[in-house]
């Protein structure tokens, strides 16, 4: 029985190009971005900033999702497990006083929601740049979620939820 080599060169072919192709795609990385007309440095630590529109989720370059998320689908990202309570984010805390635009860079170490979903509710670490303090104006907030997956629990089910206007996804 003669055995032809071609076939077996094309499979090993086929499977190595597709291990290439496959190691090459890089999960999803997601940013969130949360703006408000205000918030409030309640103490040393607690960043309160009220939610004035749901918080902006998206991802960067291969994958480019983006949505919606409400104050509490955001939050669950620090319920306990592969979440930002074992990871905590880096943030991009900036606001406005007068003409000048001031940031700091934090860890946020937790999160709640405050008043059924009208404020969040931040403990941030500050690592970087000024101290934030008192009534901050024209505030935004840019998290970056690292390399982890992070995930919320929908029935059974565990995927990241975005909400948007128009529609509604699941990414996962």
């Amino acid at each position: 029985m003669k055995l032809s080599l071609k076939p077996l060169a094309l499979i090993a072919s086929l499977l190595f190009t597709t291990s290439v192709f496959s190691e090459g795609v890089k999960p999803a990385e997601w940013l969130f971005v949360q703006s408000s007309p205000t918030a409030e440095m309640t103490s040393e630590t607690t960043l309160v900033m009220p939610v004035t529109r749901e918080i902006f989720a998206f991802t960067d370059r291969s994958n480019r999702h983006h949505g919606y998320m409400t104050a509490h689908a955001f939050v669950s990202l620090w319920d306990e497990g592969d979440t930002f309570k074992a990871d905590p984010p880096n943030a991009v805390l900036t606001w406005i006083d007068g003409d000048k635009v001031h940031e700091a860079e934090v860890v946020i170490t937790e999160a709640s929601v405050l008043g059924h979903g009208r404020a969040i509710s931040f403990e941030v670490k500050l690592e970087a740049r000024e101290a934030p303090s008192g009534k901050l104006q024209g505030v935004s907030l840019f998290v970056d979620s690292g390399t982890g997956r992070f995930w919320t629990s929908h029935g059974s089910q565990k995927s990241l939820i975005l909400i948007s206007p128009s529609n509604t996804s699941k990414v996962g």
